[in-house]
């Protein structure tokens, strides 16, 4: 549904609309919301479970998330910052922040230039539900129960599904592929949090923050 179903059913629906960027955002809109809805249905009943146990030390879980914040805005500073000054072209990888489960027809970036409320809004609310039930509950958390380590590999491959799939749909595989290597290190601190304080509110939380805040920081 999320990675094949829909991506393919979009471009018939807007059909005409593609190449009229005010009208069409809405359908990239519109897709992170279905997504972002129907994870939250599909794991209601854990996620209500969860967030009793955040409220039982609501201090200790937001000591984690501001770390796991801090973690990736400095991680992925100094990684986009290292590339760059070693002649890599971070254009690509730039596009592709924040971070999304996948994205159809328009990057993050440019749905934050075009709609840049109610793309904030998406992109902090809807995307973290997507990226934490898709990738981490079903991916991660399964896995690091027996083999942490394993685990952290799993999210490296379970990760590069939609980039596949995008470019076996569209090509242009060094534009997907750097957007997936400018997203991994959120996806390993998201899943590293995950493990330190065994919820899954905390990375959905940070992920929500750490989206908030480049999205606020790409305009400036």
């Amino acid at each position: 549904w999320v990675f094949v179903l829909l991506p393919i059913f979009m471009p018939i629906l807007g059909l005409g609309l593609w190449e009229q960027w005010e009208i069409s955002v809405w359908l990239e809109i519109g897709y992170h919301v279905v997504n972002g809805v129907a994870m939250l249905l599909l794991m209601r009943s854990y996620l209500k479970e969860e967030w009793f146990m955040v409220t039982t030390d609501v201090r200790y879980y937001l000591k984690h998330i501001a770390l796991t914040v801090g973690l990736i805005m400095g991680t992925e500073l100094v990684w986009l910052g290292t590339l760059s000054f070693c002649g890599f072209n971070i254009e690509y990888m730039l596009e592709c922040l924040p971070i999304v489960e996948m994205f159809v027809s328009h990057t993050p970036l440019f749905l934050i230039e075009l709609e840049p409320i109610f793309g904030t809004i998406v992109l902090s609310v809807f995307a973290p539900i997507s990226i934490c039930v898709l990738f981490y509950c079903f991916g991660f958390a399964p896995v690091c129960h027996k083999k942490p380590s394993l685990a952290y590999l799993c999210i490296v491959a379970i990760t590069l599904i939609p980039p596949v799939i995008n470019i076996l749909w569209r090509g242009e595989a060094s534009f997907v592929l750097s957007g997936y290597l400018a997203q991994l290190p959120i996806h390993l601190l998201a899943c590293w949090s995950y493990q330190k304080t065994n919820n899954v509110w905390t990375p959905m939380v940070s992920l929500a923050i750490t989206n908030l805040l480049i999205s606020i920081i790409y305009p400036i």
